[in-house]
């Protein structure tokens, strides 16, 4: 194990205030990078504790990715997020299987609810919903009430 060396990654970074926010650091790093921010921390031994993902097409006209990283060893919890192309479908990053293999079954979770692709998956299909829907459930515009049809209009 060695020690956590980010500093050739060009990330943004601050530290943070662990009491208010439950990480130490906040990272923001270009989708292109992130394979070599997790080899970073994976050699530091730092496991992929979480990955998700973030409409924010209204306020940052983006979908976002949301990668948590911490020790088993220390408490030293790091959030690193990377902004995507808001269009749906057309948002892509990297896959972080080969290196994190736990990410296998987040990614195809942050593929079925909100429809971000994962180039180099090995097997990105629906995880939670049918393989035959054609929505992805926890994106914003997803079941908005304006845009049902009438069910009133039916019956008249």
């Amino acid at each position: 194990m060695s020690s956590l060396d980010l500093s050739n990654l060009e990330l943004g970074s601050e530290e943070a205030e662990y009491s208010s926010v439950g990480f130490h650091y906040i990272h923001r790093a270009q989708a292109g990078r992130i394979v070599a921010v997790a080899e970073a921390f994976r050699e530091a031994g730092y496991h992929l504790e979480m990955l998700t993902a973030e409409d924010r097409r209204t306020d940052l006209e983006a979908m976002r990715l949301v990668y948590t990283f911490s020790r088993l060893d220390q408490l030293d919890r790091h959030m690193v997020t990377v902004d995507l192309a808001p269009e749906i479908p057309g948002a892509q990053a990297p896959s972080l299987a080969g290196i994190y293999p736990a990410a296998n079954w987040y990614e195809r979770e942050v593929f079925d609810m909100y429809g971000i692709r994962f180039d180099g998956h090995p097997d990105l299909r629906r995880i939670l919903l049918p393989d035959d829907v054609e929505f992805h459930a926890l994106l914003k515009d997803f079941g908005r009430i304006e845009d049902a049809p009438d069910e009133g209009a039916a019956n008249k």
